[in-house]
């Protein structure tokens, strides 16, 4: 499953789909070093080369954000900031999951008196989530300086 999501990653992202499907195509002609170039570009955008040109294309066409560059306002790409948004979810489903430990286990002490013996393992795991959360609020602190 590892490795999966390794080549899922470095494959890149698609960009958003729409339905029915987009009908019109554009064909592009590289040579070596261009193709490199948008490549490399397109990983730095998290996105796979076509979804790259296609999001550039409509980017300058638009006048609007282009893949890679600065979301405005931030100093982070959208890229960046879409990771930070998974990662964000989960650390909220970490949290969710506890609290929902946490509560069975005082509904438990609440109808028998007596701690269940895994309340130590939904505490840790709560310091877990916690630590996690701290990581990436430092690391959006330092993002922001």
């Amino acid at each position: 499953m590892e490795a999966r999501k390794n080549i899922r990653l470095s494959r890149g992202s698609d960009r958003r789909h729409q339905f029915p499907g987009r009908q019109r195509r554009v064909n592009l002609r590289f040579d070596e070093e261009e193709h490199r170039d948008v490549v490399g570009a397109a990983d730095r955008a998290g996105l796979t080369p076509a979804g790259f040109c296609a999001t550039a294309a409509l980017a300058a066409a638009r006048g609007t954000t282009p893949p890679g560059g600065r979301v405005p306002g931030t100093a982070v790409t959208r890229h960046e900031l879409a990771e930070l948004q998974r990662e964000l979810f989960a650390a909220r489903t970490a949290i969710i999951r506890t609290g929902t430990n946490l509560n069975q286990a005082l509904a438990a002490l609440n109808a028998t008196g007596e701690a269940p013996v895994w309340l130590g393992l939904a505490v840790a795991r709560c310091e877990r989530s916690l630590g996690q959360l701290d990581l990436l609020v430092a690391d959006v602190d330092r993002r922001l300086r």
